[in-house]
Protein backbone atom coordinates (compact mmCIF):
# COMPACT_ATOMS: atom_id res chain seq x y z
CA UNK A 1 0.00 0.00 0.00
CA UNK A 2 2.72 2.19 0.96
CA UNK A 3 4.47 2.03 -2.63
CA UNK A 4 1.47 2.92 -4.20
CA UNK A 5 0.54 5.77 -1.88
CA UNK A 6 4.19 6.76 -2.96
CA UNK A 7 3.30 6.15 -6.50
CA UNK A 8 0.47 8.49 -6.69
CA UNK A 9 2.38 11.08 -5.38
CA UNK A 10 4.54 11.33 -8.02
CA UNK A 11 1.63 12.42 -10.20
CA UNK A 12 0.63 15.10 -8.95
CA UNK A 13 3.25 17.47 -9.81
CA UNK A 14 4.08 18.42 -13.51
CA UNK A 15 7.37 18.56 -14.65
CA UNK A 16 8.03 17.10 -18.29
CA UNK A 17 10.92 15.13 -19.46
CA UNK A 18 12.73 15.60 -22.36
CA UNK A 19 10.68 15.12 -25.45
CA UNK A 20 7.63 14.96 -23.38
CA UNK A 21 4.36 16.93 -25.22
CA UNK A 22 3.42 20.01 -23.09
CA UNK A 23 -0.59 18.45 -22.48
CA UNK A 24 0.56 15.27 -20.80
CA UNK A 25 -0.89 15.60 -17.17
CA UNK A 26 1.14 14.26 -14.92
CA UNK A 27 4.59 13.99 -13.84
CA UNK A 28 6.55 12.57 -17.11
CA UNK A 29 10.37 12.59 -14.90
CA UNK A 30 9.31 9.88 -12.49
CA UNK A 31 9.84 7.65 -15.72
CA UNK A 32 12.85 6.44 -16.80
CA UNK A 33 12.61 6.03 -20.70
CA UNK A 34 9.93 7.54 -22.93
CA UNK A 35 8.67 6.91 -26.50
CA UNK A 36 6.36 8.46 -29.30
CA UNK A 37 4.62 5.33 -30.99
CA UNK A 38 2.76 6.67 -34.32
CA UNK A 39 -0.07 4.96 -35.98
CA UNK A 40 -0.33 4.58 -39.58
CA UNK A 41 -1.87 7.94 -39.92
CA UNK A 42 0.94 9.42 -38.08
CA UNK A 43 -1.16 9.80 -34.94
CA UNK A 44 1.20 9.64 -31.73
CA UNK A 45 0.69 8.06 -28.66
CA UNK A 46 3.24 8.36 -25.77
CA UNK A 47 4.60 5.59 -23.94
CA UNK A 48 6.57 6.13 -20.16
CA UNK A 49 8.03 2.94 -18.35
CA UNK A 50 10.20 1.84 -14.98
CA UNK A 51 11.73 -1.54 -14.99
CA UNK A 52 12.34 -2.24 -10.65
CA UNK A 53 15.81 -2.85 -10.05
CA UNK A 54 15.46 -6.60 -9.78
CA UNK A 55 13.50 -6.78 -13.46
CA UNK A 56 10.33 -8.25 -11.90
CA UNK A 57 8.10 -5.13 -12.25
CA UNK A 58 7.28 -2.58 -15.10
CA UNK A 59 5.69 0.77 -14.30
CA UNK A 60 3.96 2.26 -17.27
CA UNK A 61 2.38 5.35 -18.83
CA UNK A 62 0.14 5.46 -21.61
CA UNK A 63 -1.46 8.76 -23.07
CA UNK A 64 -3.19 10.12 -26.29
CA UNK A 65 -4.81 13.30 -27.00
CA UNK A 66 -6.12 11.70 -30.30
CA UNK A 67 -9.66 10.89 -28.69
CA UNK A 68 -11.65 10.86 -25.58
CA UNK A 69 -12.52 7.47 -25.78
CA UNK A 70 -11.12 4.37 -24.73
CA UNK A 71 -7.17 4.02 -24.66
CA UNK A 72 -4.83 0.94 -24.65
CA UNK A 73 -1.30 -0.58 -24.51
CA UNK A 74 -0.09 -4.08 -25.01
CA UNK A 75 2.93 -6.34 -25.74
CA UNK A 76 2.52 -9.42 -27.74
CA UNK A 77 5.21 -11.68 -29.30
CA UNK A 78 5.05 -10.60 -33.32
CA UNK A 79 3.89 -6.66 -33.25
CA UNK A 80 0.98 -7.72 -34.41
CA UNK A 81 -2.70 -8.51 -32.02
CA UNK A 82 -3.11 -12.51 -32.16
CA UNK A 83 -1.70 -13.53 -29.16
CA UNK A 84 -1.29 -9.95 -27.23
CA UNK A 85 -1.51 -9.20 -23.47
CA UNK A 86 -3.49 -5.73 -23.54
CA UNK A 87 -3.96 -2.87 -20.74
CA UNK A 88 -7.14 -1.26 -21.45
CA UNK A 89 -8.02 1.75 -19.72
CA UNK A 90 -11.28 4.16 -19.85
CA UNK A 91 -13.96 6.01 -17.88
CA UNK A 92 -16.69 4.44 -16.86
CA UNK A 93 -19.05 7.46 -15.09
CA UNK A 94 -17.14 9.06 -12.59
CA UNK A 95 -14.50 5.69 -12.26
CA UNK A 96 -12.11 4.96 -14.65
CA UNK A 97 -11.70 1.10 -15.54
CA UNK A 98 -8.51 -0.39 -15.95
CA UNK A 99 -8.67 -4.13 -17.67
CA UNK A 100 -6.25 -7.33 -18.16
CA UNK A 101 -6.87 -8.49 -21.28
CA UNK A 102 -5.59 -11.12 -24.03
CA UNK A 103 -6.82 -12.14 -27.39
CA UNK A 104 -5.91 -15.42 -29.42
CA UNK A 105 -6.61 -14.09 -32.59
CA UNK A 106 -8.03 -10.74 -34.52
CA UNK A 107 -10.92 -10.71 -32.37
CA UNK A 108 -11.84 -8.55 -29.09
CA UNK A 109 -9.79 -9.02 -26.48
CA UNK A 110 -11.07 -10.61 -23.42
CA UNK A 111 -10.42 -10.28 -19.72
CA UNK A 112 -7.84 -12.57 -18.28
CA UNK A 113 -9.21 -14.41 -15.44
CA UNK A 114 -6.81 -13.29 -12.92
CA UNK A 115 -6.59 -8.78 -13.03
CA UNK A 116 -2.85 -8.55 -13.23
CA UNK A 117 -2.39 -4.56 -13.39
CA UNK A 118 -2.57 -1.95 -10.26
CA UNK A 119 -4.23 0.89 -11.26
CA UNK A 120 -1.81 4.62 -10.08
CA UNK A 121 -3.74 7.04 -11.67
CA UNK A 122 -5.91 8.10 -14.32
CA UNK A 123 -6.79 11.11 -16.51
CA UNK A 124 -9.85 11.39 -18.54
CA UNK A 125 -10.94 14.71 -20.30
CA UNK A 126 -12.78 15.78 -23.22
CA UNK A 127 -9.13 16.05 -25.32
CA UNK A 128 -6.99 12.99 -23.85
CA UNK A 129 -6.82 10.41 -22.20
CA UNK A 130 -4.01 9.17 -20.00
CA UNK A 131 -3.86 6.32 -16.98
CA UNK A 132 -0.36 5.15 -15.58
CA UNK A 133 -0.15 1.10 -13.50
CA UNK A 134 2.02 -1.22 -12.57
CA UNK A 135 2.47 -5.09 -13.46
CA UNK A 136 4.92 -7.99 -13.10
CA UNK A 137 7.06 -8.88 -15.90
CA UNK A 138 5.93 -12.60 -15.73
CA UNK A 139 3.19 -14.64 -13.57
CA UNK A 140 2.23 -17.77 -13.05
CA UNK A 141 0.28 -17.99 -16.15
CA UNK A 142 1.34 -21.30 -17.17
CA UNK A 143 -1.30 -22.60 -14.24
CA UNK A 144 -3.81 -21.27 -15.56
CA UNK A 145 -5.01 -21.88 -19.18
CA UNK A 146 -7.53 -18.65 -18.71
CA UNK A 147 -4.77 -16.52 -17.52
CA UNK A 148 -3.03 -15.25 -20.48
CA UNK A 149 -0.45 -12.70 -19.39
CA UNK A 150 2.59 -12.20 -21.53
CA UNK A 151 5.65 -12.04 -20.14
CA UNK A 152 6.94 -8.87 -20.67
CA UNK A 153 10.84 -9.96 -21.84
CA UNK A 154 13.21 -6.74 -19.93
CA UNK A 155 16.58 -8.24 -21.57
CA UNK A 156 15.39 -8.06 -25.26
CA UNK A 157 13.45 -6.37 -27.72
CA UNK A 158 9.72 -6.21 -26.68
CA UNK A 159 6.74 -6.06 -29.32
CA UNK A 160 4.62 -2.71 -27.62
CA UNK A 161 1.20 -2.08 -29.21
CA UNK A 162 -1.11 1.16 -28.21
CA UNK A 163 -4.42 1.20 -29.90
CA UNK A 164 -7.83 3.85 -29.54
CA UNK A 165 -11.47 4.78 -30.12
CA UNK A 166 -13.29 7.11 -29.79
CA UNK A 167 -16.23 5.98 -27.65
CA UNK A 168 -16.40 5.22 -23.92
CA UNK A 169 -17.09 1.71 -24.16
CA UNK A 170 -14.86 -0.86 -25.51
CA UNK A 171 -15.25 -1.24 -29.64
CA UNK A 172 -13.56 -1.92 -32.52
CA UNK A 173 -10.97 0.53 -33.53
CA UNK A 174 -10.34 2.67 -36.71
CA UNK A 175 -7.63 0.56 -38.86
CA UNK A 176 -5.50 3.64 -38.71
CA UNK A 177 -6.01 4.11 -34.80
CA UNK A 178 -3.08 1.84 -33.53
CA UNK A 179 0.26 1.26 -33.66
CA UNK A 180 3.31 -0.57 -32.73
CA UNK A 181 7.79 -0.39 -32.26
CA UNK A 182 9.89 -2.73 -31.37
CA UNK A 183 11.52 -1.68 -27.86
CA UNK A 184 14.75 -2.35 -25.66
CA UNK A 185 12.77 -1.90 -22.27
CA UNK A 186 15.56 -2.10 -20.56
CA UNK A 187 17.62 0.58 -23.02
CA UNK A 188 20.35 2.98 -21.22
CA UNK A 189 18.52 5.97 -23.05
CA UNK A 190 15.46 7.30 -24.39
CA UNK A 191 16.81 6.75 -28.14
CA UNK A 192 18.55 3.52 -27.90
CA UNK A 193 15.41 2.11 -27.00
CA UNK A 194 13.80 3.87 -30.45
CA UNK A 195 16.74 1.59 -32.28
CA UNK A 196 15.53 -1.29 -33.35
CA UNK A 197 18.71 -3.31 -32.32
CA UNK A 198 19.90 -0.11 -30.22
CA UNK A 199 22.51 0.61 -32.73
CA UNK A 200 24.34 4.18 -33.60
CA UNK A 201 25.72 4.70 -37.05
CA UNK A 202 26.16 8.40 -37.28
CA UNK A 203 29.79 7.87 -37.23
CA UNK A 204 29.61 5.56 -40.01
CA UNK A 205 29.90 5.95 -43.58
CA UNK A 206 26.94 3.91 -45.02
CA UNK A 207 27.15 3.03 -48.59
CA UNK A 208 24.04 1.99 -50.23
CA UNK A 209 23.84 -1.07 -52.39
CA UNK A 210 20.33 -2.10 -53.72
CA UNK A 211 19.45 -5.99 -54.08
CA UNK A 212 16.24 -5.12 -56.11
CA UNK A 213 14.83 -7.14 -58.89
CA UNK A 214 13.93 -5.04 -61.91
CA UNK A 215 10.63 -4.47 -63.32
CA UNK A 216 9.27 -8.65 -63.16
CA UNK A 217 6.33 -10.09 -65.10
CA UNK A 218 4.70 -12.85 -63.08
CA UNK A 219 2.27 -15.28 -64.13
CA UNK A 220 -1.09 -16.27 -63.81
CA UNK A 221 -0.36 -18.61 -61.29
CA UNK A 222 -1.01 -19.27 -57.37
CA UNK A 223 2.94 -19.69 -56.78
CA UNK A 224 5.49 -17.95 -58.38
CA UNK A 225 9.29 -17.92 -57.40
CA UNK A 226 11.54 -14.89 -59.39
CA UNK A 227 15.62 -14.51 -59.32
CA UNK A 228 17.47 -11.51 -60.34
CA UNK A 229 21.55 -11.84 -59.75
CA UNK A 230 23.91 -9.42 -57.88
CA UNK A 231 27.28 -9.32 -57.06
CA UNK A 232 29.06 -7.31 -53.79
CA UNK A 233 31.68 -4.90 -54.58
CA UNK A 234 34.73 -6.60 -53.38
CA UNK A 235 37.71 -3.86 -53.23
CA UNK A 236 37.23 -4.74 -49.26
CA UNK A 237 35.26 -6.18 -46.53
CA UNK A 238 32.08 -4.74 -45.82
CA UNK A 239 29.17 -4.76 -42.94
CA UNK A 240 25.93 -4.77 -43.65
CA UNK A 241 24.49 -2.20 -41.22
CA UNK A 242 20.90 -1.80 -42.24
CA UNK A 243 18.62 -3.57 -44.36
CA UNK A 244 15.51 -1.97 -45.58
CA UNK A 245 12.96 -4.16 -47.25
CA UNK A 246 11.79 -2.50 -50.76
CA UNK A 247 8.08 -4.63 -51.30
CA UNK A 248 6.67 -2.97 -54.58
CA UNK A 249 3.70 -5.11 -54.88
CA UNK A 250 1.10 -6.35 -52.23
CA UNK A 251 1.47 -10.05 -53.92
CA UNK A 252 5.25 -10.30 -52.61
CA UNK A 253 4.83 -13.36 -50.28
CA UNK A 254 8.84 -13.14 -49.01
CA UNK A 255 11.99 -12.11 -49.70
CA UNK A 256 15.38 -14.09 -49.52
CA UNK A 257 18.92 -12.92 -50.26
CA UNK A 258 21.31 -16.09 -50.72
CA UNK A 259 24.93 -16.12 -50.32
CA UNK A 260 25.98 -18.24 -53.21
CA UNK A 261 29.66 -20.07 -53.42
CA UNK A 262 30.30 -19.29 -56.91
CA UNK A 263 29.23 -16.91 -60.01
CA UNK A 264 25.74 -16.92 -61.52
CA UNK A 265 26.73 -14.53 -64.00
CA UNK A 266 26.51 -17.12 -67.28
CA UNK A 267 23.10 -18.46 -66.12
CA UNK A 268 21.93 -14.68 -65.86
CA UNK A 269 23.69 -14.18 -69.02
CA UNK A 270 20.45 -12.93 -71.30
CA UNK A 271 18.07 -12.11 -68.62
CA UNK A 272 18.37 -10.31 -65.33
CA UNK A 273 15.07 -11.74 -64.21
CA UNK A 274 14.32 -15.58 -64.37
CA UNK A 275 11.55 -17.11 -62.93
CA UNK A 276 10.57 -20.92 -62.19
CA UNK A 277 14.30 -22.09 -62.25
CA UNK A 278 16.29 -23.93 -59.82
CA UNK A 279 18.36 -21.85 -57.13
CA UNK A 280 21.52 -22.96 -56.88
CA UNK A 281 22.51 -21.67 -53.95
CA UNK A 282 21.83 -22.36 -49.84
CA UNK A 283 23.29 -20.15 -47.77
CA UNK A 284 20.88 -17.77 -45.89
CA UNK A 285 21.90 -13.52 -45.78
CA UNK A 286 18.63 -11.72 -45.40
CA UNK A 287 14.92 -12.43 -45.35
CA UNK A 288 11.75 -10.34 -45.17
CA UNK A 289 8.20 -11.53 -44.43
CA UNK A 290 5.01 -9.48 -44.06
CA UNK A 291 5.49 -7.87 -40.22
CA UNK A 292 9.37 -7.68 -41.01
CA UNK A 293 10.23 -4.06 -41.18
CA UNK A 294 13.68 -1.70 -41.76
CA UNK A 295 16.76 -3.36 -39.24
CA UNK A 296 19.88 -1.65 -37.89
CA UNK A 297 22.14 -3.88 -35.89
CA UNK A 298 24.37 -3.22 -33.25
CA UNK A 299 27.71 -2.28 -32.29
CA UNK A 300 28.34 -6.12 -31.19
CA UNK A 301 27.71 -7.96 -34.97
CA UNK A 302 27.04 -7.59 -38.38
CA UNK A 303 26.99 -9.28 -42.16
CA UNK A 304 30.06 -9.58 -44.24
CA UNK A 305 29.92 -8.79 -47.91
CA UNK A 306 32.94 -8.62 -49.91
CA UNK A 307 36.48 -9.74 -48.96
CA UNK A 308 36.56 -12.67 -46.61
CA UNK A 309 36.56 -16.34 -47.33
CA UNK A 310 33.06 -16.55 -45.69
CA UNK A 311 32.07 -13.09 -46.57
CA UNK A 312 29.28 -12.96 -49.44
CA UNK A 313 30.27 -12.14 -52.90
CA UNK A 314 27.72 -13.76 -55.14
CA UNK A 315 23.94 -12.78 -53.83
CA UNK A 316 21.06 -14.56 -55.25
CA UNK A 317 17.40 -12.23 -55.13
CA UNK A 318 14.15 -14.58 -54.22
CA UNK A 319 10.45 -12.97 -54.91
CA UNK A 320 7.72 -15.11 -53.63
CA UNK A 321 4.85 -14.02 -55.17
CA UNK A 322 1.64 -15.37 -53.97
CA UNK A 323 -2.26 -15.00 -55.70
CA UNK A 324 -5.66 -15.63 -54.14
CA UNK A 325 -7.05 -14.60 -57.68
CA UNK A 326 -3.94 -15.44 -60.36
CA UNK A 327 -3.65 -13.02 -62.64
CA UNK A 328 -0.67 -12.05 -65.04
CA UNK A 329 0.96 -8.77 -63.42
CA UNK A 330 3.97 -6.88 -63.79
CA UNK A 331 6.06 -5.89 -60.19
CA UNK A 332 8.45 -2.75 -60.37
CA UNK A 333 10.82 -4.17 -58.35
CA UNK A 334 11.03 -5.53 -55.21
CA UNK A 335 13.80 -6.50 -52.94
CA UNK A 336 16.33 -4.69 -50.40
CA UNK A 337 18.63 -1.80 -49.64
CA UNK A 338 21.36 -2.71 -47.80
CA UNK A 339 23.64 -0.42 -45.85
CA UNK A 340 27.17 -1.17 -46.28
CA UNK A 341 30.20 -0.07 -43.85
CA UNK A 342 33.97 -0.46 -44.25
CA UNK A 343 33.99 0.17 -40.76
CA UNK A 344 33.13 -2.93 -38.94
CA UNK A 345 31.05 -4.16 -36.10
CA UNK A 346 32.72 -6.46 -33.79
CA UNK A 347 31.63 -9.80 -35.36
CA UNK A 348 30.52 -11.18 -38.29
CA UNK A 349 26.95 -12.78 -37.99
CA UNK A 350 25.71 -15.90 -39.61
CA UNK A 351 22.76 -17.79 -39.98
CA UNK A 352 21.95 -21.49 -39.45
CA UNK A 353 18.67 -23.37 -40.53
CA UNK A 354 16.68 -25.53 -38.33
CA UNK A 355 13.83 -27.56 -39.05
CA UNK A 356 13.07 -29.91 -41.83
CA UNK A 357 12.85 -29.51 -45.87
CA UNK A 358 9.23 -28.91 -46.96
CA UNK A 359 9.90 -32.61 -48.90
CA UNK A 360 10.05 -34.75 -46.10
CA UNK A 361 7.30 -32.29 -43.59
CA UNK A 362 4.65 -35.91 -43.05
CA UNK A 363 0.84 -34.52 -44.18
CA UNK A 364 -0.50 -32.60 -41.92
CA UNK A 365 -3.87 -33.71 -41.14
CA UNK A 366 -7.16 -31.89 -41.43
CA UNK A 367 -9.28 -30.93 -38.37
CA UNK A 368 -7.00 -31.18 -35.63
CA UNK A 369 -4.33 -29.46 -34.32
CA UNK A 370 -0.79 -31.45 -34.88
CA UNK A 371 2.71 -31.35 -33.63
CA UNK A 372 6.11 -32.17 -35.10
CA UNK A 373 9.54 -31.93 -33.61
CA UNK A 374 12.89 -31.69 -35.83
CA UNK A 375 16.28 -32.16 -34.82
CA UNK A 376 19.87 -30.26 -35.45
CA UNK A 377 21.68 -33.25 -34.43
CA UNK A 378 25.06 -33.51 -32.42
CA UNK A 379 26.26 -34.68 -35.62
CA UNK A 380 26.14 -31.44 -37.28
CA UNK A 381 26.61 -29.23 -34.31
CA UNK A 382 30.44 -31.49 -33.35
CA UNK A 383 31.22 -29.59 -36.92
CA UNK A 384 31.18 -26.33 -35.81
CA UNK A 385 34.57 -25.20 -35.29
CA UNK A 386 33.71 -22.83 -31.94
CA UNK A 387 31.00 -21.95 -29.67
CA UNK A 388 28.02 -19.77 -31.61
CA UNK A 389 26.45 -16.75 -29.40
CA UNK A 390 22.96 -16.54 -30.38
CA UNK A 391 20.92 -13.12 -30.64
CA UNK A 392 17.58 -14.24 -32.39
CA UNK A 393 15.51 -16.88 -33.95
CA UNK A 394 13.32 -16.43 -36.67
CA UNK A 395 10.46 -18.81 -36.89
CA UNK A 396 8.69 -19.97 -39.97
CA UNK A 397 5.99 -21.66 -40.83
CA UNK A 398 2.54 -20.72 -43.09
CA UNK A 399 -0.88 -20.49 -42.78
CA UNK A 400 -1.52 -23.32 -40.57
CA UNK A 401 0.92 -22.28 -38.34
CA UNK A 402 -0.05 -22.13 -34.70
CA UNK A 403 2.81 -22.01 -32.60
CA UNK A 404 6.89 -22.66 -32.66
CA UNK A 405 9.61 -23.43 -30.24
CA UNK A 406 13.44 -23.52 -30.73
CA UNK A 407 15.17 -25.02 -27.90
CA UNK A 408 18.81 -26.15 -26.78
CA UNK A 409 19.82 -29.82 -25.77
CA UNK A 410 22.89 -29.62 -23.61
CA UNK A 411 25.61 -31.74 -25.05
CA UNK A 412 25.36 -35.25 -23.55
CA UNK A 413 22.56 -34.67 -21.34
CA UNK A 414 19.17 -34.37 -21.64
CA UNK A 415 18.84 -30.64 -19.94
CA UNK A 416 16.51 -28.79 -22.46
CA UNK A 417 16.88 -25.09 -22.49
CA UNK A 418 14.29 -23.05 -24.26
CA UNK A 419 15.91 -20.75 -26.84
CA UNK A 420 13.12 -18.66 -28.67
CA UNK A 421 9.43 -19.45 -28.89
CA UNK A 422 5.91 -18.33 -29.98
CA UNK A 423 3.28 -19.00 -27.99
CA UNK A 424 0.55 -17.20 -31.03
CA UNK A 425 2.15 -17.48 -34.33
CA UNK A 426 1.15 -15.07 -36.74
CA UNK A 427 1.29 -15.93 -40.25
CA UNK A 428 0.74 -11.75 -41.32
CA UNK A 429 3.39 -10.51 -39.05
CA UNK A 430 6.03 -12.53 -38.76
CA UNK A 431 9.79 -11.51 -37.51
CA UNK A 432 12.99 -12.44 -35.52
CA UNK A 433 12.65 -13.61 -32.07
CA UNK A 434 15.00 -11.84 -30.15
CA UNK A 435 17.12 -13.55 -27.12
CA UNK A 436 19.59 -12.55 -24.88
CA UNK A 437 23.00 -13.43 -25.81
CA UNK A 438 22.71 -17.73 -25.79
CA UNK A 439 25.71 -19.69 -26.29
CA UNK A 440 25.48 -22.97 -28.45
CA UNK A 441 29.04 -25.65 -28.06
CA UNK A 442 29.72 -28.32 -30.19
CA UNK A 443 27.60 -31.49 -29.30
CA UNK A 444 24.63 -29.39 -28.50
CA UNK A 445 21.32 -30.22 -30.24
CA UNK A 446 18.58 -28.04 -31.50
CA UNK A 447 15.04 -28.83 -31.45
CA UNK A 448 12.75 -26.75 -33.61
CA UNK A 449 8.60 -28.03 -32.97
CA UNK A 450 6.02 -26.75 -34.95
CA UNK A 451 2.41 -26.69 -34.20
CA UNK A 452 0.05 -26.64 -36.77
CA UNK A 453 -3.72 -25.96 -36.76
CA UNK A 454 -6.13 -27.60 -39.32
CA UNK A 455 -9.33 -27.87 -37.23
CA UNK A 456 -10.76 -25.21 -40.38
CA UNK A 457 -9.54 -27.34 -42.84
CA UNK A 458 -11.17 -30.34 -44.44
CA UNK A 459 -8.16 -31.69 -46.40
CA UNK A 460 -4.64 -32.44 -45.07
CA UNK A 461 -1.73 -30.10 -45.90
CA UNK A 462 1.49 -31.65 -47.47
CA UNK A 463 5.10 -29.91 -46.92
CA UNK A 464 5.93 -27.11 -50.16
CA UNK A 465 6.74 -23.72 -51.04
CA UNK A 466 3.49 -22.47 -51.92
CA UNK A 467 1.53 -20.68 -49.03
CA UNK A 468 -1.47 -23.28 -49.04
CA UNK A 469 1.97 -25.95 -48.54
CA UNK A 470 3.39 -25.97 -45.01
CA UNK A 471 6.93 -25.51 -43.67
CA UNK A 472 8.61 -25.55 -40.89
CA UNK A 473 11.73 -23.70 -39.73
CA UNK A 474 14.23 -21.84 -37.72
CA UNK A 475 16.91 -19.72 -38.98
CA UNK A 476 19.19 -19.00 -35.82
CA UNK A 477 21.31 -16.17 -35.85
CA UNK A 478 24.95 -16.08 -34.43
CA UNK A 479 28.20 -14.98 -34.39
CA UNK A 480 30.95 -15.92 -34.94
CA UNK A 481 30.16 -16.83 -38.35
CA UNK A 482 31.54 -20.32 -38.99
CA UNK A 483 31.07 -22.53 -42.50
CA UNK A 484 28.06 -25.16 -41.53
CA UNK A 485 24.59 -23.55 -42.61
CA UNK A 486 21.94 -25.63 -41.62
CA UNK A 487 21.38 -29.13 -40.61
CA UNK A 488 18.63 -31.78 -39.92
CA UNK A 489 17.94 -35.64 -39.73
CA UNK A 490 15.27 -37.92 -40.81
CA UNK A 491 13.44 -39.42 -38.07
CA UNK A 492 13.49 -42.83 -39.67
CA UNK A 493 15.84 -45.59 -40.37
CA UNK A 494 18.89 -44.53 -42.18
CA UNK A 495 19.19 -41.63 -39.62
CA UNK A 496 20.88 -39.77 -41.56
CA UNK A 497 22.22 -36.39 -40.81
CA UNK A 498 22.52 -33.25 -43.32
CA UNK A 499 25.19 -31.28 -42.41
CA UNK A 500 26.15 -29.03 -45.10
CA UNK A 501 29.32 -26.54 -44.15
CA UNK A 502 31.26 -25.62 -48.59
CA UNK A 503 33.62 -28.54 -49.55
CA UNK A 504 33.22 -32.34 -48.30
CA UNK A 505 30.69 -34.45 -47.77
CA UNK A 506 27.32 -33.08 -46.36
CA UNK A 507 26.12 -36.22 -45.04
CA UNK A 508 26.82 -37.78 -41.97
CA UNK A 509 25.66 -41.17 -40.25
CA UNK A 510 23.50 -39.96 -37.59
CA UNK A 511 23.21 -42.66 -34.03
CA UNK A 512 19.63 -43.21 -33.35
CA UNK A 513 16.57 -41.41 -34.09
CA UNK A 514 15.68 -38.45 -31.34
CA UNK A 515 15.57 -39.28 -27.21
CA UNK A 516 12.02 -37.65 -26.04
CA UNK A 517 12.93 -34.90 -23.57
CA UNK A 518 10.29 -32.84 -21.43
CA UNK A 519 10.48 -28.97 -21.69
CA UNK A 520 9.67 -26.88 -18.92
CA UNK A 521 10.23 -23.58 -20.41
CA UNK A 522 6.94 -24.55 -22.72
CA UNK A 523 4.45 -22.48 -21.63
CA UNK A 524 1.13 -23.78 -23.64
CA UNK A 525 -2.29 -22.65 -24.15
CA UNK A 526 -2.64 -24.88 -26.96
CA UNK A 527 -5.55 -27.48 -26.96
CA UNK A 528 -5.00 -30.90 -26.97
CA UNK A 529 -2.72 -31.67 -29.99
CA UNK A 530 -3.00 -34.59 -32.21
CA UNK A 531 0.63 -36.39 -32.67
CA UNK A 532 0.59 -37.82 -36.12
CA UNK A 533 3.06 -40.77 -37.38
CA UNK A 534 6.04 -40.40 -39.18
CA UNK A 535 6.36 -41.71 -42.96
CA UNK A 536 7.94 -45.33 -42.86
CA UNK A 537 11.24 -44.55 -45.36
CA UNK A 538 13.35 -47.08 -46.64
CA UNK A 539 17.31 -46.03 -46.79
CA UNK A 540 16.98 -46.18 -50.91
CA UNK A 541 14.07 -43.82 -50.73
CA UNK A 542 15.58 -41.73 -48.16
CA UNK A 543 18.29 -40.92 -50.15
CA UNK A 544 16.69 -40.53 -53.60
CA UNK A 545 13.99 -37.86 -51.58
CA UNK A 546 16.75 -36.10 -49.94
CA UNK A 547 18.62 -35.79 -53.19
CA UNK A 548 15.28 -34.36 -54.82
CA UNK A 549 14.58 -31.99 -51.85
CA UNK A 550 18.07 -30.28 -51.84
CA UNK A 551 17.98 -29.62 -55.36
CA UNK A 552 14.65 -28.12 -55.14
CA UNK A 553 15.07 -26.63 -51.65
CA UNK A 554 16.01 -23.30 -53.63
CA UNK A 555 12.68 -22.67 -53.44
CA UNK A 556 11.96 -22.01 -49.58
CA UNK A 557 9.79 -19.66 -48.55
Amino acid sequence: MFLITLALAFFYVLPLALGAPSWIPFDTTQFKRHLTIFTPAKKPVEFFWTLSDDLSTITAAVASNNSAGWLAVGFSETGGMKGADIALGYASGSKFVLEDRFTTDFAQPVLDTHQNLTLIDSWSTTSYVAFAFSRPTKTESCSNNQDRDLYVAPNTLQNVLVAFGTTMTFAQHAPTDRGSTLVDLNSPSDAAAELLTNAPVSDLELIPFNVVAPPTNVGAVVTSYCYSYFEAPTDAKYHIIQENPIIQDPRVHHLVIYKCDRSLSQMFSSSKVMCGVTNPCFNFLVEWAPGIGNRTYPEEYAKPVGQGDLSAKYLLLEVHYNQVEPTRFTDPGSGYQLMLSRKLRKNDLGILAIGMLPELIDIIPAGVISTKTYEFPEECSTLLTQNMTVNGVYLHMHKRGYAAEATIIRQGTNQTKGLAKLNYFDFNSQGSVRVPPTTIVPGDRLRMTCIWDSRSYEKGTSGGYGSDNEMCFGFVEYYPLQALRMGWRLQTPPYMAYCPRGSGSNYVAAKEPMTPVSDPNWCSVIPSSAYFPTKKIGLVYACVTIFAAIVAFSNFT
